[in-house]
């Protein structure tokens, strides 16, 4: 199975390619299913097709969905929304809002990743891609399954003991309604789904794809995003540059082409994966003139290819040393920070900061020094 995510800065047209390279996906004779994982979603207003909250067809071997965060709570995690409504009233909030603030922020991107989980585990789909929500929602969703996996090793199994044991003498002593044995578990399951999630995200079979535009805010939000998911192990194997003004575009557009121009080449300078570009269209890319585009992605070549497959972490042996090379681009050397804990090791990197669980050959050894050259930190242990 094929696993494609598509980000980038709100407005540079992350639907439209993600829809695009579904339609050629699917052209191509590989069943492909599209989630829109964005909270304002325009999957539907891409298709011009009225899609669901589970799989819609849209043509022969391509299916869309959009979550809903209703339909979803509903299905699989009431228990949890009933004892955080249960929560909030005995604080004093009023229903209404309590009913909100159950709802909590962000649960519809985690449903699309739990969607993405169920799918590839029945096999369902040769191809899934995942319209994600701008870069900063992105990461931070992203980073769910590393907290999970961390917050579960650490402390979850023991507050759950704990809380079978203190639940029947605090309860009636305190105004705040303890999680039941059944809100726990459903809390569990979500851990564990998570902690799966993490490793089917860094696998060989998915891809991050970065869309920008040739603007300079664009560009530098981008390289944060790179810089982000190079750091939490996530693979970016191109980049693709929308709505590029053609030369013809006139000499109200001129100022605009030289900027372009100038960006695009600073993009190809700073990008260390393959570049597609997609030219400014003279009308809205929806209904049919997005099957058209479907065939100008990607220089032709099936989308499902994995067009850059470097790894942006790996463990090397140099001389007596073990390394562990983490790619971190887009930063400098007065930027990071290093730590080890135990069996961690915690990466600071500018604003982003990230814990790696050591594996056994690395956990036993100390840290000798480090290095950082051309975007990667080498860390030596011995």
């Amino acid at each position: 199975m094929r696993i494609i995510l598509f980000t980038g800065k709100g407005g540079v047209g992350k639907t439209t390619i993600a829809a695009a390279t579904g339609i050629k996906t699917s052209e191509l004779g590989y069943k492909t299913l599209i989630i829109s994982t964005d909270p304002a979603h325009s999957l539907s207003d891409s298709f011009q097709k009225e899609l669901k909250p589970y799989p819609t067809e849209v043509t022969e071997n391509l299916y869309a969905m959009e979550v809903n965060v209703e339909y979803e709570l509903e299905r699989h995690w009431n228990t949890i929304k009933e004892y955080l409504t249960i929560f909030f009233k005995s604080q004093g909030i009023d229903d209404v809002v309590a009913e909100e603030l159950a709802i909590f922020p962000g649960f519809d991107e985690l449903a699309s990743l739990l969607h993405l989980l169920s799918y590839y585990d029945a096999k369902a789909y040769d191809v899934i891609i995942l319209d994600c929500a701008p870069t900063g929602e992105t990461l931070r969703l992203l980073s769910v399954p590393e907290v999970a996996k961390w917050y579960m090793n650490r402390f979850f199994g023991v507050e759950k003991k704990l809380l079978k044991i203190v639940k029947p003498i605090a309860e009636p002593l305190i105004n705040v309604p303890l999680p039941s044995e059944e809100v726990l578990n459903k809390i569990q399951e979500l851990y564990v789904k998570m902690s799966r999630l993490k490793e089917i995200l860094e696998s060989e079979e998915t891809s991050v794809r970065i869309v920008m535009n040739p603007e300079k805010m664009v560009i530098r939000e981008s390289e944060r995003a790179f810089t982000y998911l190079n750091l939490f192990g996530y693979r970016v194997d191109c980049v693709v540059v929308n709505k590029i003004f053609p030369r013809e575009a006139g000499k109200y557009f001129s100022k605009w082409f030289e900027l372009q121009e100038k960006y695009l080449r600073e993009i190809e300078e700073r990008f260390p994966v393959p570049i597609f570009r997609i030219p400014f269209k003279s009308t809205e890319v929806v209904g049919d003139i997005l099957f058209e585009l479907a065939n100008e992605l990607y220089d032709g070549e099936d989308p499902t290819k994995v067009f850059h497959s470097e790894k942006p972490m790996k463990i090397e042996k140099e001389g007596d040393s073990f390394v562990l090379a983490v790619k971190a681009p887009f930063v400098s050397k007065e930027q990071i920070k290093l730590f080890k804990k135990g069996e961690e090791l915690i990466i600071i990197a500018g604003q982003w900061k990230r814990i790696v669980f050591l594996p056994q050959s690395l956990a036993l050894k100390e840290p000798t020094e480090a290095k950082f050259n051309n975007g990667e930190i080498r860390i030596y242990f011995r």
